[in-house]
């Protein structure tokens, strides 16, 4: 039996729904953005968004006006703050809850519900109550630990809640683009839980192309990755 070391590593998939999952972004412009992504800052905390991102999320609550942000995966509250700021710049009351395994201790914003959770079993962290108390249309980014299990885990999750004309956001499938060997180390995860996903769920979810393509193909680090709930 080959140990874990030399197992062979799962393949990202070409395509889902005849849309390809490469980005036409070349690797070098891959590792010359992703460098300026880690380091971006919003209000003084660690916001880690791609630019072509942060334009692409602000389309998103122009047209679908949410109601409610669901984040899964909190960092340092960055992005928890924008999400907030955003909607309140929009004129929508802000509403955002964001779910981390160890929630930043040192922010407190009265429009953003921090709840301690794992992805892999959201359940505990997102009770039938929370879930109730928040007003559809939903935006649920999902940016926790990149894996197969983490990104299908939130996927089967939400599910079972999300209603036509809400959105979820699986991010980061763009690292499997990415030239950087310590990259290979998340499998592929986003990209093969968005195919398998789509591929259970038919005529239930699709994929926004305008927003995959809005600066060329698959110019997000979501790519193919801006799930609509269909039906």
């Amino acid at each position: 039996m080959p140990n874990d070391q030399h197992r062979a590593r799962p393949q990202s998939p070409d395509q889902v729904r005849g849309r390809s999952f490469r980005t036409a972004l070349s690797a070098e412009t891959l590792s010359s953005i992703q460098t300026g992504a880690l380091q971006t800052l919003y209000r003084d905390r660690g916001f880690l968004k791609s630019p072509f991102d942060v334009a692409l999320y602000l389309q998103l609550i122009g047209r679908l006006r949410p109601a409610s942000i669901i984040e899964i995966g909190t960092k340092h509250g960055g992005s928890a703050l924008w999400f907030a700021d955003q909607m309140t710049a929009h004129g929508l009351r802000a509403r955002v809850v964001s779910v981390d395994l160890s929630p930043p201790a040192d922010l407190s914003d009265a429009r953003i519900q921090f709840v301690a959770g794992d992805a892999h079993d959201l359940s505990a962290a997102l009770t039938h109550d929370l879930l109730a108390s928040l007003p559809h249309p939903w935006l649920v980014s999902e940016d926790s630990a990149h894996t197969f299990e983490a990104c299908t885990a939130v996927l089967r999750f939400f599910d079972n809640h999300l209603v036509v004309g809400d959105y979820i956001v699986i991010e980061d499938g763009v690292l499997s683009d990415m030239a950087e060997r310590h990259y290979e180390t998340y499998e592929h995860g986003p990209n093969r839980a968005v195919e398998r996903f789509l591929s259970e769920h038919v005529d239930t979810y699709e994929i926004d192309g305008a927003l995959c393509d809005f600066f060329g193909q698959n110019v997000t680090w979501n790519p193919n990755a801006w799930l609509r709930r269909a039906r």
